[in-house]
């Protein structure tokens, strides 16, 4: 037992040291804004939530924009209340270089939140396309349809990368806050 354990221990590491897992860190629960490039964050509860809308707002001055999604409990539809599990996960662009130089995007930046056991889901194609329209950065917002039990994702692709940061607040658990910065 001892060795299996041991086995699994010494290939997960080389999977971290190689770069192909990255193993999720609970979401912070503070809106500190440490802008990252990269990550995978983990938070909710071991609950079922309706998700009620997306909404977003500019902050120019402090250059970026926020990204909130609002969750409601699935009984009583108390907004804010509690969020299901989730994890929101940064994929980096794909670029080539160009033997010219520079770099061409081939995949684009995106986001993508998974949502466990989603009730009820009010996202609507046309309500994810106006956001879109009125963003700097996020070039599409796409709600997939649930595979199984509620289990759902949505996805925000970018129009460039760049540096997000992501939270839970303490007060308002039944909310998922993204910031994305226009400039590192």
């Amino acid at each position: 037992m001892r060795f299996v354990l041991a086995a699994i221990f010494i290939a997960w590491m080389t999977d971290l040291a190689s770069g192909a897992v990255v193993p999720p860190m609970s979401i912070p629960r503070d809106a500190s804004k440490r802008f990252l490039s990269d990550g995978v964050f983990e938070g909710g509860r071991a609950i079922r939530a309706n998700l009620e809308g997306l909404r977003f707002s500019k902050h120019p001055k402090e250059g970026f924009e926020r990204w909130v999604f609002d969750f409601s409990d699935a009984t009583t539809r108390t907004v804010g209340s509690a969020a299901p599990q989730f994890q929101v996960r940064y994929v980096k662009a794909g670029k080539l270089a160009k033997p010219e130089g520079g770099y061409v995007t081939v995949e684009p930046a995106r986001i993508v939140v998974n949502l466990k056991g989603v009730s009820k889901n009010q996202l609507t194609r046309s309500q994810l396309e106006k956001l879109a329209k009125k963003s700097e950065l996020v070039k599409e917002v796409i709600s997939y349809p649930p595979i199984e039990e509620g289990d759902m994702a949505v996805e925000m692709i970018l129009k460039d990368s760049y540096p997000f940061f992501t939270h839970q607040p303490l007060r308002n658990e039944g909310r998922l806050v993204i910031d994305l910065a226009k400039h590192s």
